[in-house]
């Protein structure tokens, strides 16, 4: 009896891999990243830097006045490299730490 037990909990399934967007392996790093959001009145570009890249999402330090929801475009620029840019929705700000993940493409 007790053997069925622990094969049942086996078997039950676990959240897809979306809901634990926080176990992904992080690569912290330090490289320049723009940012490209929509202000009141215009587009905005600003500069920060990326602390920690993952499958689903990013971190980076700004100067920038940024919100929590905001769906941003972080450019990413390497010496000799062309320009990767991808959306992102903000999901955190602690003073001018945020973070957030990244948006399917279409």
């Amino acid at each position: 009896m007790k053997d069925a037990r622990i094969e049942e909990h086996r078997v039950l399934p676990e959240l897809p891999p979306s809901f634990d967007r926080r176990h992904r392996e992080r690569v912290p790093l330090r490289i320049p990243v723009r940012i490209l959001s929509c202000g009141l009145l215009m587009e905005k570009s600003d500069l920060g830097t990326c602390t920690d890249l993952c499958e689903g999402g990013v971190a980076f330090d700004s100067e920038a006045e940024l919100n929590v929801g905001d769906v941003v475009v972080l450019e990413f620029v390497q010496r000799g490299e062309s320009a990767y840019r991808c959306h992102a929705r903000l999901t955190y700000r602690m003073g001018r730490h945020y973070g957030g993940y990244f948006l399917a493409s279409e």
